[in-house]
């Protein structure tokens, strides 16, 4: 009996001990490292899209700023009591070529109403009378700095300015009869924060033209500084983009980088100077059928965007066209570029009909037109780096820039592929490689993860330009990147690869802002750790779109969202913020082998850190305990990490849920240990050496303008895919446990049925 209550006891403790968890241990060696690092492996992409320059990061509120946007040249503006037109008589010069004349019979006024909002939140439907309300985002205590221009033909009388943060109307000067464009400037206080427009109130009579309006607040980045001499930007989105730390900066597309047309083909020469001088474009995310109107006037341009990269310590990375419109608006005859290259091939259609298929979408090589295009890429090339004696250096410093930008990279094509691109590609790779054979070339890989266009521009690649850096576009959903965390692992050691676009779209939660929820940053943070196991390839990378106004967005996920006033840095924002300012030189090999997780160990040799990021994928959490060898003393660990029990957890405009978190590490002679959550992201710093982690990178505070008081969430965001994931499998069961109960039942009645008659 005894023995037996001893053995039931051993047991028990037996039991309790394997229920017990034990921790997962690494080894982190001094002696295995690996491949170097790219330290420009983070950056970010800055295209205007969904309002991310005009209408976003550029401070300028006035939408449609010089009525020269052809499918709706009087869009965000109204008129009462004043008679007016679009008209281009008087232009104030070749490149702005329209303005407004404005008729006054008594007394009137002009209304702008700034970059609105389209869509029913959350969703791509337009909400009627959306577009309707203005959405100029003034704040309390600022002043706003207005500035246009004016040409009196024949106006007696007076102009005043308001905005609606104040009642006060401020009077401005009217320039003489007959003294040609004139420019008026004048401050408006805001005594308010509050959405609204910019209202002009003429008093008298005649006719007047106005033109090329500017509203921006003195609190904008850059405002009356001279190396921000044309235009500010809005300061919070500014400072989102600081604090990504990011390596480099890829501009201005995607697909804004080539336009619809050749009439339009992106020409960076438009894009410098007074904003007056400037052309305005149709931009390629329009909607206009759709009343969403978006004329890009370019105020973020070249000389803005290498400013912006100095400005964040980023390296210039221009992508520009191979003198080509976007592949995906090369449509005729019912057929894109693909279906008409098929068909070439194929013998369908001639070399003649081909070429003259070409000609409409493309320049050249061997014209006078693709020379001067040519000539115009190694003209931007002067503009960033040669000094103030050349002709383009010297129209830089007269923008505001005496010294050189220092330009390394130049992207020829965005997302192209096929037999197009790579005969234009050769004749623009070909001068550059003369003319300037110290700048990295950018080639591009096409536009998708996989598949024949990508197969066959790595062919190309592989044999003629293995010296280029080889941009990589792909937006994956349904778990992809979690099927394919070790996508880098078989490349060939000698390709040098950009992932200049890339994101994942969460499956089953989220709707847009949404979907950028944790279980998405999640995917992109294991799938970043291959970045950086395989930093001999992969150079660097920039996760897509980078800005997205809300209600306004063309795109499903987005790092940065906003509205008139505020800011939301979503989860996949947070991931990329902790992987970029966390990342070594050097791999450093780990035996970390965990379903679910993934990991990359880099260290920075120089400073004496480790950083080890693990990624979580599963519900469950666990300790981790690594062991080190060859490092020396351990001083100080601590991990920084984003974590929820919902994989839907994001952030919104009024609730904030999901922000990186710290907490130490414990140490036991040159061990270190920390407990991994479920669902989380985890970067563990150990400080080893001369290092004792005081100069540590530390979290930066939300901005003022996104929501403070984080809270738990608690509403899920289902998609149609969600609920059909749901539905399908419960109805397949109940289908199947339908038929089941119906054969039982079958079976059961020819039972009794047999069972009746043997009775009788």
């Amino acid at each position: 009996m005894k023995k037996g209550i001893v053995l039931f006891v051993i047991l028990i403790c037996l039991l309790l001990a394997a229920c017990i968890p034990t921790a997962t241990t690494v080894t982190l060696d001094a002696g295995n490292l690996g491949v170097e690092i790219s330290q420009d492996l983070y950056g970010i992409f800055l295209e205007d899209i969904s309002f991310a320059c005009d209408g976003g990061l550029v401070a300028n509120l006035v939408a449609n700023t010089g009525f020269d946007y052809e499918a709706s040249p009087f869009f965000a503006w109204t008129a009462e009591n004043l008679t007016c037109s679009v008209e281009s008589d008087y232009a104030m010069n070749s490149n702005n070529l329209h303005y407004l004349n404005v008729n006054v019979s008594h007394s009137g006024t002009l209304f702008n109403k700034g970059y609105v909002e389209y869509y029913k939140y959350l969703t791509s439907t337009y909400q009627n009378g959306l577009s309707d309300i203005p959405d100029m985002g003034f704040k309390e205590g600022v002043n706003y700095a207005l500035k246009f221009y004016v040409n009196n033909a024949s106006y007696d009388g007076t102009i005043s300015a308001a905005i609606s943060a104040s009642s006060a109307e401020v009077p401005l000067s009217v320039p003489e009869k007959g003294t040609g464009w004139q420019e008026i400037n004048a401050t408006l206080p805001a005594v308010l924060t509050v959405d609204g427009g910019l209202t002009l109130t003429f008093s008298g009579t005649g006719t007047i033209l106005v033109d090329s309006f500017e509203l921006v607040g003195s609190d904008s980045y850059g405002f009356d500084n001279r190396e921000w001499k044309y235009v500010s930007l809005r300061s919070d989105l500014y400072d989102a983009l600081d604090k990504l730390n990011p390596s480099f900066v890829r501009f201005p597309g995607g697909c804004l980088a080539e336009g619809t047309t050749l009439s339009q083909l992106y020409d960076w020469k438009e894009t410098i100077g007074p904003l007056h001088e400037r052309k305005h474009y149709s931009n390629i995310w329009n909607d206009d059928e759709k009343g969403l109107a978006y004329d890009n006037t370019n105020a973020m341009g070249y000389h803005e965007y290498f400013q912006l990269c100095e400005d964040l310590g980023a390296k210039a990375l221009p992508i520009l066209n191979a003198g080509t419109v976007c592949q995906f608006q090369m449509k005729k005859d019912g057929k894109d570029f693909s279906g008409w290259e098929k068909a070439h091939k194929n013998g369908e259609i001639s070399d003649n009909r081909w070429n003259e298929y070409l000609a409409e979408f493309a320049l050249t090589p061997g014209t006078d037109e693709f020379s001067a295009y040519v000539q115009d890429i190694l003209d931007l090339i002067e503009y960033a780096n040669g000094d103030k004696t050349t002709v383009w250096g010297a129209k830089r410093a007269e923008n505001g820039h005496d010294e050189p930008f220092n330009l390394q990279y130049i992207g020829i094509g965005n997302e192209n592929w096929g037999e197009l691109y790579w005969r234009n590609f050769a004749a623009i790779y070909a001068v550059l490689k003369d003319r300037v054979p110290d700048i990295t070339v950018i080639s591009s890989a096409g536009p998708f993860f996989d598949g024949r266009e990508k197969e066959e521009s790595y062919r190309i690649i592989d044999e003629n330009y293995l010296d280029t850096l080889i941009d990589e576009h792909y937006y994956l959903d349904k778990e992809k990147m979690f099927n394919n965390y070790d996508y880098y692992d078989s490349y060939p050691r000698d390709r040098q690869v950009f992932v200049g676009e890339y994101a994942t779209t969460c499956y089953f939660f989220g709707r847009y802002l949404t979907k950028n929820n944790l279980w998405s940053a999640i995917e992109e943070a294991g799938y970043m750790c291959g970045f950086e196991r395989n930093g001999d390839v992969v150079k660097m990378a920039s996760y897509a779109p980078t800005f997205a106004k809300i209600n306004a967005q063309r795109w499903k996920v987005n790092l940065i969202w906003f509205d008139s006033q505020n800011i939301v840095l979503t989860p996949n924002y947070f991931n990329q913020m902790l992987f970029a300012n966390n990342v070594g030189n050097r791999v450093l090999k780990t035996d970390l082998n965990k379903k679910g997780v993934t990991s990359s160990a880099t260290v920075d040799e120089k400073n004496r850190v480790i950083y080890y990021k693990v990624v979580n994928s599963g519900d469950k959490s666990f300790d981790l305990k690594m062991d080190l060898s060859g490092f020396g003393k351990v001083n100080a660990s601590s991990m920084q990490y984003l974590s929820d029990s919902s994989k839907a957890a994001c952030n919104e405009l009024a609730s904030t849920t999901v922000v990186p978190k710290q907490k130490d590490c414990d140490i036991t002679d040159n061990s270190v240990s920390v407990t991994i959550d479920g669902q989380s992201i985890n970067v563990i710093r150990i400080y080893y050496g001369d290092n004792d982690g005081s100069n540590a990178y530390t979290l930066p505070p939300l901005p003022d303008t996104m929501e403070q008081n984080v809270t738990k969430f608690a509403k899920p965001y289902l998609t149609l895919d969600g609920l059909l994931a749901i539905v399908i499998p419960f109805g397949i069961f109940a289908l199947a446990a339908l038929l089941f109960l119906s054969v039982k039942i079958v079976k059961k009645l020819r039972l009794s049925g047999k069972k009746d008659r043997s009775d009788n």
